[in-house]
C-alpha cells in the first residue's frame, strides 16, 4: 500500500517555532493513513532537505460527554525547525514512516522516565496520579486521590526546570496549582476545603494516552455536595504538547454537564474553570506583573475586564552547578492563559489577583450561570508557559498562532 498524496505547509511572516499545527482529514484519508502506517510512526519529510516533522494521528477529540470523548480525524504535526533556505516559501512534504519508539518507565531510579520519547503518560494507579513527561523530563502530574477535596495538576514545569504554578500556598491552602472549583453550586460549596463542604471526585478516565506530538488526559469528575449527593458531572480534558520547557502549550477543554437536574452557579467570585495559582516568586507582590492583551496591567487594571489573554511574568531564582559550585541567578519566566475564540462572554471576563491567582472563566461577572437539566456548558483555553517576560516571551504572537495556526493541507500533485 502506498500514499499518493502530499502535504503543503505554508509559513507566514510571524511564524514562531517550535509549534504544532493540525491537518483535518476526512474519514477515508484518515483510515488510509492509519492502515498504511500500521504499528509505525508517521513523519512528514521535505525530500530536498531531508527535514522531518513528527506526526500523530488522532481520533479522540478534547470534547467529551460523561459517556465518551468526541471523535475527530486529524493529523497533528510538530514543527521544531524550518528549512533555512525556505523561510518564506511553502514546503511540499511527503509521508514517511519509521519503527515506533516504545517508551517504558524504568523502576526504582530517580527519574523513571529519562529514556522515554515524546509525551509519555505514566498512570500510577497505586499513587492515584498520572505523571506526564516530555522527552524524558517531568512536565506535570494529574493528582486525583479520593483523599483530597478536588483533582488538580501540579507542578507545571517551565524554563530551567522550575514550576510556574504553586500548590497550597500559606494564604490559600485550597489553591492547587491548576484546579477547578466554584463556591456556590445549587447553594453548596465546592471550592474551599473547610469542614462540611462539597467535593470533586475523579470517577474515571475517558482518554489517557501519549504520543510523539502530544499526550491527553480526559477524565470525568463528579461534583458532590457535603452529603455526597451528585450536583453535576464535569469532563475535563488537558492536552500537553511535545514542546520545550522554554515554550510549552497545554490545551484545556472543560465541559459541565447537568446530569442530575438544574444546576445553578451562584454569582460568587470564588470560582474558576480552571484557576491558575502562580509560583509565589512571580506573583504581583514579589517580582511578577499581570499584563492583559488589552494593555492593562495589575489586578486593578484587569479585574472584571474582557480580554483575549492574561499573562503573569516575573523572575525566578535559578541555581546552576559548575563542578560542584553553585551559581545563583534570576531568570525571567511566565505563564499565560489564552481564551479560545469560540468561548462565550462568561469565559473571557477575568478574575485576577496580584497575589497570584487568575482565571478567564468566572461566573460572577455574568451574574451567575444556570444549566437546565440535560444541558452542558463548554469552556476552552490554552496555557502557554514561556521564557522571558510578556514581550520577549512573544505572548501576543503566540496568541495569534493559537487562533491562526500554520496553514496545512493535502495536495494531490
Amino acid at each position: 500500500m502506498s500514499i499518493d498524496f502530499k502535504v503543503r505547509l505554508m509559513p507566514n511572516a510571524n511564524r514562531l517555532l517550535p509549534s504544532v499545527t493540525r491537518l483535518e482529514l476526512d474519514a477515508s484519508t484518515y483510515q488510509q493513513l492509519k492502515e498504511w502506517s500500521g504499528e509505525m510512526d508517521i513523519l512528514l519529510q521535505e525530500e530536498a532537505s531531508g527535514l522531518e516533522f513528527p506526526c500523530q494521528l488522532n481520533s479522540q477529540s478534547m470534547s467529551a460527554t460523561p459517556e465518551r470523548t468526541g471523535t475527530e480525524h486529524a493529523l497533528y504535526v510538530l514543527i521544531k525547525e524550518w528549512s533555512a533556505d525556505r523561510l518564506t516559501s511553502e514546503l511540499r512534504l511527503v509521508f514517511t514512516k519509521k519503527a515506533r519508539q516504545i517508551s517504558v518507565a524504568e523502576d526504582r531510579i530517580y527519574n523513571p522516565w529519562r529514556n522515554t520519547n515524546g509525551v509519555f503518560v505514566d498512570h500510577q494507579e497505586e499513587n492515584a496520579r498520572v505523571v506526564v513527561s516530555i522527552e524524558g523530563k517531568l512536565a506535570t502530574r494529574y493528582m486525583y486521590s479520593p483523599f483530597v477535596p478536588k483533582p488538580y495538576y501540579y507542578p507545571l514545569i517551565g524554563p530551567k526546570g522550575h514550576t510556574l504554578i504553586q500548590d497550597a500556598p500559606d494564604d490559600h491552602l485550597h489553591h492547587h496549582g491548576l484546579w477547578w472549583g466554584h463556591d456556590d453550586v445549587n447553594g453548596h460549596k465546592a471550592y474551599h476545603e473547610f469542614r462540611r463542604e462539597g467535593r470533586q471526585t475523579h470517577r474515571k478516565f475517558l482518554a489517557l494516552f501519549g504520543g510523539p506530538v502530544f499526550g491527553q488526559i480526559t477524565s470525568i469528575v463528579d461534583w458532590l455536595d457535603e452529603d455526597g449527593g451528585l450536583l453535576l458531572q464535569e469532563t475535563r480534558s488537558v492536552r500537553i504538547y511535545n514542546l520545550p520547557r522554554e515554550s510549552r502549550y497545554l490545551d484545556i477543554h472543560t465541559s459541565l454537564h447537568a446530569v442530575n437536574g438544574e444546576v445553578v452557579f451562584g454569582s460568587t467570585k470564588e470560582g474558576g474553570f480552571p484557576f491558575i495559582r502562580v509560583n509565589e516568586q512571580i506573583n504581583g507582590f514579589h517580582t511578577g506583573l499581570l499584563t492583559a492583551a488589552s494593555g492593562n496591567t495589575k489586578e486593578k487594571g484587569i479585574f472584571g475586564t474582557v480580554t483575549e489573554w492574561v499573562d503573569y511574568s516575573g523572575k525566578l531564582v535559578n541555581v546552576d552547578w559548575d563542578n560542584g559550585i553553585p551559581s545563583k541567578s534570576l531568570i525571567d519566566a511566565g505563564i499565560t492563559m489564552f481564551v479560545h475564540p469560540d468561548n462565550e462572554a462568561y469565559a473571557s471576563q477575568w478574575f485576577v489577583r496580584d497575589s497570584g491567582a487568575f482565571t478567564s472563566a468566572n461566573f460572577h461577572f455574568s451574574g451567575g450561570k444556570t444549566l437546565q437539566g440535560g444541558d452542558s456548558l463548554s469552556i476552552q483555553q490554552r496555557i502557554y508557559v514561556h521564557e522571558g517576560d510578556v514581550l520577549s516571551g512573544q505572548v501576543k504572537e503566540r496568541y495569534q498562532e493559537f487562533i491562526e495556526p500554520l496553514a496545512i493541507e493535502i495536495v494531490t500533485s
